[in-house]
């Protein structure tokens, strides 16, 4: 099994939760790392890892994994850096992520816990079977798939999943993204923002998905 060697960049981007502020850029740097031809490579992206945080007092708490762009994406996971004094780390020393990035505000990225990126996959999943490019299986060793995206909902939203999640609609995401945002600013929410917030939570309930 291939693991792969990642560095923290001093590149940061803000998140609007209560919970997470500023998160540090997690970025590979060697593919298949324990490779006996890429031992050059670690050594050489460690060094570099280690003269970029050299002089900092502070490691960041928290990390978001980004692709080789170095750009971070809605969806991307978001870990706590466990890792004292420490620029680098392997793949299986991460563990399951703390959150995931959300959709981008002129302020920054909104928050989405675990529960609601795996309502994000499951309408993304269902999306996919609807334009013929994501095959999924209702009965593998019967050889059935879903018809549509809209069964594969119907599917999920029938019985509560292992992390309690039911499928939720873009829509329905959308309006609780909002709530949160609107709560996070606490005592600064003006009347306009609580007037908002109630409506809001008012079409969560009609929509069935208020916690």
């Amino acid at each position: 099994m291939s693991v792969d060697l990642y560095v923290v960049k001093r590149r940061s981007v803000e998140v609007l939760s209560l919970h997470v502020k500023t998160v540090r850029f997690l970025q590979p740097a060697v593919e298949n790392a324990l490779a006996q031809d890429s031992q050059m490579l670690v050594e050489a992206a460690v060094r570099s890892a280690r003269r970029e945080w050299e002089e900092s007092e502070e490691f960041p708490q928290f990390v978001v994994q980004v692709g080789k762009s170095g750009f971070p994406e809605p969806g991307a996971p978001i870990f706590k850096w466990p890792f004292f004094k420490r620029s680098y780390c392997f793949d299986h020393e991460l563990a399951a992520p703390f959150g995931y990035l959300g959709e981008r505000g002129v302020r920054g990225y909104r928050f989405r816990t675990p529960v609601e990126q795996a309502c994000v996959n499951i309408s993304e999943t269902a999306r996919r079977i609807d334009e013929g490019s994501a095959t999924v299986y209702k009965d593998f060793w019967q050889g059935e798939v879903f018809a549509s995206g809209e069964e594969f909902l119907r599917a999920r939203g029938q019985g509560v999943q292992p992390s309690g999640e039911k499928a939720v609609s873009p829509r329905a995401l959308k309006i609780l993204d909002l709530i949160r945002f609107i709560q996070e600013k606490g005592k600064s929410a003006s009347p306009a923002d609580l007037h908002f917030l109630g409506s809001l939570r008012e079409k969560a309930a009609q929509l069935g998905c208020l916690c």
